[in-house]
């Protein structure tokens, strides 16, 4: 009786056909694993994001402002507004008004300790400037101000939120 085995044609076969089969697997399938993270940094980002807006909405238009009602003192050319950012001696513990916020810099571990781990490679940047009413940034003082929040994500990727806090 003759015993069958493979010939060292087939073998060759086989060895080629599995190498292309790897090749197709590693030029498809393999690139899109890191790009499953990417919902969660999305999800993440925009957390991150709303909760920037919404600290910042809750405050006043301005130092000025009278949180009573009545009165514009931000009108376009009353040059009754404060300036745009922080106020002297004024730190994020004690922010009182939207422009505040221009250009903050601290640490993100230090705004979200308990959270920290969740956002670890993320980072912000917060712009405030006065606009019109459709958001576009305009020279003087106006009743509207932009604030754009962006979130720089660990791909290197940028989520810009942006919202128009209005005086009233």
């Amino acid at each position: 009786m003759r015993q069958r085995g493979f010939t060292l044609i087939e073998v060759i076969v086989g060895i080629v056909t599995l190498g292309i089969a790897l090749v197709v697997l590693s030029t498809l399938l393999f690139p899109q694993a890191p790009r499953s993270a990417e919902p969660l940094i999305q999800a993440r980002a925009s957390a991150l994001g709303q909760m920037f807006i919404n600290e910042i909405m809750s405050k006043a238009f301005d130092q000025q402002s009278n949180l009573l009602g009545g009165g514009n003192p931000c009108e376009s050319g009353s040059n009754n507004c404060s300036s745009i950012g922080p106020d002297a001696g004024e730190t994020r513990a004690n922010f009182n008004d939207v422009d505040d916020y221009h250009e903050l810099v601290e640490p993100l571990d230090s705004i979200l300790p308990t959270a920290a781990g969740r956002f670890r490679g993320f980072d912000y940047e917060i712009s405030v400037q006065y606009s019109d009413n459709k958001g576009q940034p305009i020279a003087g003082q106006s009743n509207f101000k932009l604030i754009t929040v962006t979130i720089k994500a660990p791909n290197q990727q940028d989520f810009v939120f942006s919202a128009i806090r209005g005086n009233y």
